[in-house]
């Protein structure tokens, strides 16, 4: 196959991918000199009426949607008995790779999110449903100037309107024979309640996948994956509705939760009746996110000194906290050392030695979360949250430690025994 033209003119280069309901080569159009995917049914299939009419009606289908975040169809031909769908060669790698090697950040998740909804929405608006609708059919590519294009493939269960219901109850059953041994990566732990137990699908299926999506893209888990095929679809169509995103994934807003939450309610009538409700949610989010820094200067020029100091200590406390406590780290280390020089011995060498340890693990715990700051703010509060109790535990032996040997000195050294106190006044404000 490698090599052969195509209607004498697309050049197979390699193979893409295969699945049951189709074959995806890259092939070179000789005529216009541009790279082309092309789609075909696997030899094993090649008899199937059923099938030759489902990818005629996906090429039928796929041609009609003109948007950015979906794939274009250039033709469709028929040579030899075999049928073959030419697509745009999307580059880049699928979402379910791209899940598989590294996350996405807060600001990446909504705009992949805008993306897929926005496309979604404009299939929807012209009658179509996907029906298939998973990190396998949707492909990620890289941009130069930073940030991902987020391109929906593979309509080959989408349903127009006016699709008989003979033809769509006959692919429903060729989807669920055809997914079920490889469901782990496949469309059944992608279906909605209602496919699952054959009814109708519809735009609020398509709705219940993406919420799928956007939930295992901001938190890498999928809701309702279970160990067996059995365990996943009893997770998907009982009646707990799932956790929301930000018990994975403490950077998301609430906001987000409310809107993936809605897409994933079990029964359509109480579902999101519309991707373009889901797409306002989204946007309002994001404006939201991206405004709120520059309302955040506004406001802080306005007060005055006393109030705008007050203000940002309430927005930045953890930056105060950070350096309140270097500060503590290093009076400590100094008059420890102190006390070492006014205390010979054994005790005043080990009270020296287990204040120094203690303020360099907390020096350590400081600098990776300034670190953490610095490379990638969306992370800060969830390693905040992680840290905070090592830092309290440390933060009550430091000031241990110096009472400690503030009593201990008291006595002959009354001016240091005042010194040794300063941490243990420090950490109370």
């Amino acid at each position: 196959m490698l090599g052969d033209l195509i209607a004498d003119r697309y050049r197979v280069e390699a193979e893409l991918g295969r699945g049951g309901m189709g074959v995806v080569l890259r092939a070179h159009d000789t005529r216009l000199n541009r790279t082309v995917a092309v789609k075909m049914l696997p030899a094993d299939a090649t008899q199937s009426d059923l099938l030759r009419q489902r990818l005629a009606s996906e090429a039928r289908i796929a041609s009609a949607l003109n948007h950015p975040g979906i794939a274009t169809v250039y033709d469709f031909i028929k040579q030899d008995g075999a049928a073959f769908i030419i697509y745009e060669f999307v580059p880049g790698h699928t979402l379910r790779r791209h899940l598989e090697s590294e996350r996405f950040n807060l600001s990446e998740t909504l705009d992949a999110a805008l993306q897929l909804t926005e496309a979604l929405t404009a299939a929807h608006d012209n009658g179509v449903t996907h029906r298939d609708l998973k990190p396998e059919n949707i492909m990620v590519t890289p941009e130069s100037s930073g940030g991902c294009r987020m391109k929906i493939l593979d309509f080959g269960l989408a349903k127009q309107l006016q699709q008989p219901c003979h033809i769509e109850s006959a692919l429903t059953q060729t989807m669920l024979a055809q997914t079920a041994p490889g469901f782990q990566r496949g469309t059944i732990a992608y279906m909605a309640p209602e496919q699952l137990e054959g009814k109708r699908a519809d735009a609020r299926t398509d709705i219940y996948a993406l919420g799928l999506v956007l939930y295992e893209m901001a938190t890498g888990v999928h809701p309702f994956r279970g160990a067996t095929l059995a365990a996943t679809i009893a997770n998907a169509l009982a009646t707990t509705a799932p956790p929301p995103p930000s018990r994975h994934n403490s950077m998301l807003p609430a906001e987000f939760d409310h809107a993936v939450l809605k897409c994933l309610r079990k029964n359509p009538a109480d579902r999101v009746q519309s991707s373009r409700e889901i797409l306002v949610d989204l946007r309002n989010i994001t404006h939201d996110r991206n405004s709120a820094p520059a309302q955040a200067v506004i406001a802080s020029t306005e007060p005055g000194v006393a109030r705008r100091v007050f203000s940002l200590v309430l927005r930045h406390g953890w930056e105060f906290l950070h350096v309140r406590l270097c500060i503590w780290c290093a009076l400590l280390a100094y008059v420890a050392w102190r006390f070492r020089l006014a205390t010979p011995g054994a005790v005043g060498l080990a009270m020296f030695f287990a204040a120094l340890i203690c303020t360099t693990v907390m020096s350590v715990l400081l600098f990776t979360l300034l670190y953490t700051h610095l490379a990638d703010k969306n992370r800060l509060a969830a390693e905040v949250r992680r840290m905070a109790p090592w830092l309290r535990v440390l933060s009550i032996m430091i000031g241990l430690l110096a009472w400690v040997m503030a009593v201990m000195v008291a006595a002959t050294h009354t001016v240091l025994a005042v010194f040794e106190g300063v941490p243990s006044l420090v950490e109370g404000w």
